[in-house]
């Protein structure tokens, strides 16, 4: 890293198990879940001086439903389980988020028998999904145009930024370190 004392980054590797680099949400999730869960010493190295500088912070905040995942797949197990425990991290940190639910529109009828596959298909995933036709969709989001859509209630937003800054706090109170 730039401008650190080579002494003191091999001062806190030796007292670590694991070393994460990257400080963005997967490096500290990752960080989190192996000192608190696992109980394993960890640092997270971050060439940026603050945690989730980029991707990170940059992104809409959105909290997916698992709508699009192919059911019974690894990927639709995990955003349902990635999406209940996002949630769950807010609330239980006071961190904002909504989970406000999207609307998915088609603007054409070539999308008509997509727009019905995605339906099925995030039934079969457990979300809530429902097929809306215009008027119903334009009481839910007045700018939004098209010839139907799915609501999809399970997705939401989340202040990533925050849940970023909660998880080095916690990696630290659990004995390890982010070193930005």
């Amino acid at each position: 890293r730039k401008g650190s004392a080579p002494g003191r980054i091999r001062a806190v590797v030796r007292t670590a198990d694991i070393a994460v680099v990257g400080a963005g949400l997967v490096g500290l999730a990752t960080a989190h879940a192996l000192a608190t869960t696992h109980r394993q010493r960890v640092v997270v190295f971050e060439k940026e001086p603050r945690v989730a500088a980029h991707q990170s912070s940059h992104n809409s905040g959105v909290i997916h439903s698992g709508l699009y995942y192919i059911p019974g797949s690894a990927r639709a197990r995990l955003c349902t389980e990635g999406r209940v425990r996002m949630v769950e991290f807010c609330r239980a940190h006071g961190l904002a988020h909504d989970v406000c639910g999207k609307i998915v529109v088609a603007t054409r009828e070539d999308e008509l028998s997509r727009l019905e596959a995605l339906r099925l298909r995030g039934l079969e995933n457990g979300l809530a999904v429902t097929a809306l036709t215009p008027a119903e969709f334009t009481a839910i989001e007045p700018h939004a145009a098209g010839l139907r859509a799915l609501h999809v209630p399970e997705a939401g937003i989340a202040d990533y930024p925050a849940v970023a800054a909660t998880l080095a706090q916690e990696i630290a109170a659990a004995g390890g370190a982010v070193e930005c």
